[in-house]
């Protein structure tokens, strides 16, 4: 089964990932995926990206104004990835859109699909949010929040988890503490914890990413119940070793 089809992405919906260990990934893998079904794509971030390059976009445009870009793009015909930002700085990132342009970008109906990666993570495997995060467009209708399951049983120190201090402080443990399950679900219901940006009209998908192995597996078919109570529709355990990311779709 493709990614996006797991995701269950609606015609012309926008789409924002949230959380670590595999955002960028997917947000390319489920263009590509819809690009090869013949629609016309647009990535983009609210906070920062390396710079989008061939084969993961067919254009990257630098714009001062939506309605710059929208001219633009008018005259590329779909199948296409359209990357977009407002410039490109020192380290090779592209600065990210502001959250209304990306709402006009999207209401202007060009797009069969908006991808926005909406947070930051450092390449860490696991993140809990400042009180500036996510940057989540108002027009966003699926969020999707990706962990990746080998940070179970990691401690709670920054070469595995993102903010992992204040991960500590939310769960009232000492820096180093193994990451479990229960500290998973306490950081999901924690007003400031994991799930804290998220607009309440936004479905809620997890991807439980980096299950590598059927031990993996396992732990993410076990994690999903607590998903299930922090609210989210379903849970794609995944995998990017393979051809085929999905391994399975846990639903309540």
């Amino acid at each position: 089964m493709h990614l996006r089809e797991a995701l269950q992405i609606h015609p012309r919906e926008m789409v924002s990932l949230v959380g670590a260990g595999g955002k960028t990934t997917t947000l390319y893998r489920v263009a590509k995926e819809m690009r090869v079904d013949g629609a016309k794509v647009l990535i983009t971030t609210t906070t920062k990206i390396f710079q989008p390059t061939k084969p993961h976009v067919d254009r990257l445009f630098l714009v001062e104004a939506p309605d710059a870009l929208l001219q633009a793009s008018a005259t590329i015909k779909a199948p296409a990835i359209i990357g977009a930002g407002y410039r490109v700085d020192d380290d090779g990132k592209l600065v990210g859109l502001p959250c209304a342009w990306i709402d006009s970008l999207q209401g202007s109906g060009q797009f069969d699909c908006l991808l926005v990666e909406a947070d930051g993570a450092a390449s860490r495997l696991f993140k809990v949010p400042s009180e500036m995060e996510p940057v989540i467009p108002a027009n966003c209708r699926l969020v999707v929040w990706i962990m990746a399951i080998k940070a179970l049983g990691k401690p709670l120190n920054p070469s595995f988890v993102h903010r992992a201090e204040r991960a500590a402080a939310l769960l009232e443990v000492p820096p180093d503490t193994p990451l479990t399950t229960a500290h998973i679900a306490q950081l999901l219901r924690h007003p400031s914890g994991c799930l804290s940006g998220i607009p309440a009209h936004c479905r809620k998908v997890a991807l439980l990413n980096q299950a590598d192995s059927p031990e993996e597996i396992d732990r993410a078919r076990e994690l999903a119940p607590t998903l299930f109570q922090a609210g989210f529709e379903r849970a794609i355990i995944a995998s990017y070793l393979t051809g085929d990311p999905v391994k399975e779709i846990v639903t309540p």
